[in-house]
């Protein structure tokens, strides 16, 4: 009998925010993994990751990327009311509880933020795409796709930094974020002569849309021993 090939559907990791606390427990979620008969034996039967090796995946993504995709929906109030704008902006993995709850910079001034401010909630969207050349294909003989390879969605909202009477907590965050994008020294909050009003804000995770992987739902927060173990293709 020929080998069976497992075919992985994109699933929906959806954390519930109880879920987001240190401690909680994974909930099970229905199979969705088809096996069909493989007729091909240069491919080699697959075993899919657990819903532990995803979202380490998915959180491993977020801690390498320096920018994403933010979507918002404009106020009731604008000309574009209840639409939505999608735009790029920096990002950081920044926390100082390692909560994967990632660091923004802040400008008032901008679409993204003014919408966050009028209530809309946020979406922060990371991909893997850019590393196709060095990720290995899908299976041999298939060509190297982008569409193979790893993407997320983090799903919450806009949420100001509270540093209280210290400086500490500021002085890391600063100097993670800069580390990522040194050019960004020119506009952080407190810069004499800076173009722009800015400060220190995160984007509180609720939810998780991730798409590379059969999972399931899992925690987010964590220490990173479990992220900090795992390669995303082509790594």
């Amino acid at each position: 009998m020929a080998p069976a090939l497992t075919v992985l559907l994109p699933i929906l990791a959806a954390l519930n925010p109880l879920l987001c606390l240190v401690g909680a427990t994974p909930v099970d979620i229905d199979d969705d993994t088809i096996t069909l008969p493989n007729t091909n034996p240069e491919i080699q039967t697959t075993t899919p990751p657990t819903w532990s090796e995803s979202t380490r995946l998915a959180r491993r993504l977020l801690a390498l990327s320096k920018t994403g995709s933010i979507a918002s929906t404009f106020p009731a109030t604008h000309p574009l009311a209840g639409l939505p704008i999608t735009l790029p902006e920096y990002i950081a993995d920044c926390s100082t509880d390692d909560d994967g709850n990632p660091t923004l910079l802040a400008l008032p001034v901008s679409t993204t933020v003014r919408n966050a401010a009028a209530g809309s909630n946020l979406s922060l969207s990371l991909d893997w795409w850019s590393h196709v050349d060095s990720a290995p294909p899908v299976f041999p003989g298939f060509p190297r796709s982008e569409a193979g390879l790893p993407r997320v969605t983090l799903i919450g909202y806009l949420e100001r930094l509270d540093f209280g009477m210290g400086e500490e907590g500021e002085e890391e965050v600063r100097a993670c974020f800069l580390e990522k994008h040194p050019d960004a020294s020119a506009w952080i909050p407190g810069r004499k002569g800076a173009p722009h009003e800015s400060y220190w804000a995160r984007l509180v995770v609720e939810g998780v849309y991730w798409v590379g992987g059969l999972g399931g739902s899992a925690d987010w927060d964590g220490d990173g021993k479990g992220w900090g173990d795992v390669r995303l293709p082509g790594e």
